[in-house]
């Protein structure tokens, strides 16, 4: 601190906020935790893409991965739960082209708490293709959508606050989807 001396709030200040996350910062080295973190990241993503390619919705991989077959309810919300945009789009065409059981998804989409996300995403694939099973899914997650806004998928929240489609917004939702892209991917999948 180039010879000033600090003040006894400064020290504390260090002390008390600044050393626990040293510590942290070493453990995490010292254990390779960190590695594990980001270990589990990936086989998050081979998982996803194994089970998107079960479903028909296939990714251009420089290598095909296997893995466990999860339901497609719970792929849904996996993707939800940490999303990438390229996962995110794929969502309204495994709608459209696999038979969703519409009381587990509600179920997962009540115990995760992303109804916003799931509606949005339902009314999505129904704009592309009627889907009548769904219509009576979508009317009550519409009804009964979250107060709060949420993203999407992460991002500055004063841009996406201007720049977010109106359909995006009628969601309570921030994010950077349009329904020309969604149609286009369609096409090339459906």
């Amino acid at each position: 601190m180039e010879g000033k001396k600090l003040k006894q709030t400064e020290r504390n200040y260090l002390y008390r906020s600044i050393r626990p996350k040293l510590i942290a910062a070493n453990i995490l080295t010292a254990e390779n935790i960190l590695k594990e973190i980001n270990k589990s990241k990936k086989e998050d993503d081979s998982v996803i893409e194994h089970n998107l390619s079960h479903y028909g919705y296939e990714l251009i991989l420089l290598k095909k991965k296997k893995g466990k077959i999860i339901p497609i309810e719970e792929l849904i919300i996996k993707i939800i739960m940490k999303p990438k945009a390229r996962f995110i789009e794929a969502i309204p065409i495994l709608i459209i082209k696999n038979r969703i059981n519409k009381l587990k998804l509600l179920e997962l989409t009540s115990i995760y708490g992303v109804k916003n996300k799931i509606g949005y995403l339902l009314e999505t694939a129904m704009m592309i293709k009627e889907i009548g099973y769904l219509k009576e899914l979508t009317s009550y997650l519409e009804e009964n959508k979250d107060k709060e806004e949420s993203f999407l998928i992460e991002g500055d929240y004063e841009f996406l606050s201007k720049e977010s489609p109106k359909r995006v917004r009628k969601w309570n939702l921030l994010g950077r989807f349009f329904d020309e892209d969604f149609i286009r991917n369609a096409k090339v999948y459906l």
